[in-house]
């Protein structure tokens, strides 16, 4: 006899086999035990639910020799033949393959006959949604008046692609996706009736991989039966997926949160060295800070984090490291991380290192939150108050009753209450504009200054969010990239990023650069030196504003 896969062996054939569909099999069950059958059905969901048995199923209840009943024998040779797909009854149409108008026009001249054997003539079309607009239309009389002999059951994956006259003709059915402990039971199940050793862990990976789809876990389970000779481990799983351990994504946070540099690459060399796929490593990252910020906002996780154990017993160990602006943050930088990675680049393992690199910088904010509880920052030394940049003078606004084509003259008077104040102007315009908010366009804005500029977009990458004071947004910069900083305070490039941000928020907001130590940006700082025409950061602005120019020493 030939091999047969696992998702055909063990395909259910009954209701009560259906794994995850509650209230589908319930609902068809109680409509044939009273009798109200419809003429026509439409399972939709997502891929390997279920959609495709549950209407085999379905079918055998109709055309049973005891039926219709809701508990097919599977004895009788209508069941037998439906179960084998030979029955002459129960007619599968794929609707990818048969999708034109003369398929369909053949379809309403066969509904005509009777059934051979059986209560009904069954047509089952799947994937229906791929019909073409006419074959849809020839099909609508049929459906709306349908001879008392014929049932439709039609599956799709895609139910907004059906045109709403097919979908108000049919009895709808919404398939879920299965829940992770659900697919693991039924992977026992069968890993124990194959008398396959599974690890439980390796049952939890290939679950969560299959991304609620039955079907595939199935598949992935006969693929690791021959792959492990008939002993599936967790690092099995790992291989055949090039997924990484739940121990890589651990050592990953502790070297962000120790700013470990080194360690970082050297996981990111082992990752790619196994063969392991770099994209979903990115993927399997985000998932992760996704499950500490779930961790941080709500703490108690049934339901929430689909983990084993021993992660979500990790992960609560590393939630405390991070606050909620860091975790947001941090998902905004990984979320753009895989947009690059699913474009084709020349060095995906340089996008992954520098992207570490930038989320290891981010763990910088905890101290600078602290600081800024109030949204206030400290009293500035004079030490460090000569490296902040000073606002620019705020722009006085004119009500519209003053505009006039003679220049407004403004008179200084302590009691004129006509008087603008600009202060209430900018702050009106910018109150809602916090530091999450800025947090979480940060990513949004440097692309958009990249697309502008790349190299201004690579520097204003080197600094941080630190704090919004009315309308006011503080970029910090490490004492190393001083230059980054001074590029950024000329009021071009200032003026581009502010223009960057108004688009991001909404809001009018202005930009400030501060240098900024591992301790915070309240350190004092060693008093600079002043520069010399010949100095390297003299040079390096000339080259920067005059581009493609070289550099000749006179004596």
């Amino acid at each position: 006899m030939d091999y047969l896969v696992y998702a055909r062996k063990f395909r259910p054939q009954t209701f009560d086999e259906i794994v995850g569909q509650e209230t589908v099999t319930v609902t068809l069950k109680n409509a044939i035990k009273q009798g109200r059958i419809p003429q026509s059905f439409l399972f939709s969901g997502p891929r390997g639910v279920g959609k495709t048995s549950t209407a085999r199923i379905l079918a055998k209840a109709l055309n049973c020799k005891e039926g219709p009943t809701e508990k097919p024998c599977g004895k009788c040779l209508a069941c037998k033949e439906i179960e084998r797909g030979n029955s002459m009854d129960v007619i599968e149409i794929d609707g990818a393959s048969n999708r034109r108008i003369e398929e369909i026009r053949d379809l309403r001249e066969n509904v005509k006959f009777k059934p051979t054997s059986g209560n009904f003539k069954i047509y089952i079309i799947d994937e229906v949604h791929m019909l073409t607009l006419e074959a849809f239309n020839a099909l609508l009389k049929t459906l709306e008046e349908p001879p008392p002999h014929v049932k439709f059951i039609f599956a799709t994956t895609e139910s907004h692609k059906v045109p709403l006259t097919i979908l108000s003709r049919c009895q709808r059915f919404q398939f879920k996706r299965i829940p992770v402990p659900e697919v693991v039971k039924k992977l026992e199940s069968i890993a124990k009736k194959e008398k396959l050793k599974c690890d439980e862990k390796a049952l939890f990976l290939m679950a969560k991989a299959s991304e609620g789809a039955l079907r595939d876990a199935e598949s992935l389970l006969d693929q690791l039966a021959s792959f492990s000779g008939g002993k599936i481990t967790e690092e099995d799983v790992l291989t055949l997926l090039g997924a990484s351990s739940d121990e890589i994504y651990l050592d990953v946070l502790t070297a962000i949160r120790e700013r470990k540099g080194a360690d970082l690459f050297a996981l990111v060399k082992k990752i790619y060295e196994e063969g392991g796929e770099l994209a979903q490593f990115a993927a399997g990252l985000f998932e992760v800070f996704r499950h500490l910020l779930v961790l941080k906002v709500i703490r108690e996780t049934p339901g929430f984090i689909d983990a084993s154990e021993a992660m979500v017993k990790g992960l609560k160990k590393k939630a405390a490291d991070f606050s909620e602006g860091e975790l947001l943050l941090a998902l905004s930088m990984l979320q753009n991380l895989q947009y690059q990675l699913r474009r084709p680049v020349a060095s995906p393992k340089l996008l992954v290192e520098t992207a570490l690199l930038r989320l290891m910088n981010v763990g910088r904010l905890k101290s600078v939150e602290e600081l800024v509880g109030k949204n206030k920052f400290a009293p500035a030394s004079a030490s460090t108050a000569g490296s902040i940049t000073k606002p620019l003078p705020e722009k006085k606004t004119v009500p519209p009753s003053q505009k006039s084509n003679e220049p407004v003259k403004f008179k200084k008077t302590a009691g004129d209450e006509n008087s603008v104040s600009p202060q209430h102007s900018s702050r009106d315009s910018t109150e809602s504009v916090d530091l999450n908010a800025v947090v979480s366009v940060w990513p949004q804005v440097i692309e958009s200054v990249k697309a502008k500029r790349m190299s201004l977009g690579l520097y204003l990458a080197a600094s941080e969010p630190m704090e919004v004071d009315d309308g006011i947004i503080t970029l910090g910069f490490p004492a190393e990239f001083k230059f980054h900083k001074e590029t950024l305070e000329k009021e071009s490039n200032r003026k581009l990023i502010e223009e960057m941000f108004c688009q991001a928020l909404g809001k009018k907001v202005r930009v400030q650069c501060v240098m900024t130590e591992k301790d915070g940006i309240h350190q004092d700082l060693p008093p600079e030196t002043p520069s010399t025409d010949n100095s390297p950061d003299i040079v390096a602005q000339a080259l920067e504003i005059f581009d493609g120019a070289r550099v000749i020493r006179k004596e």
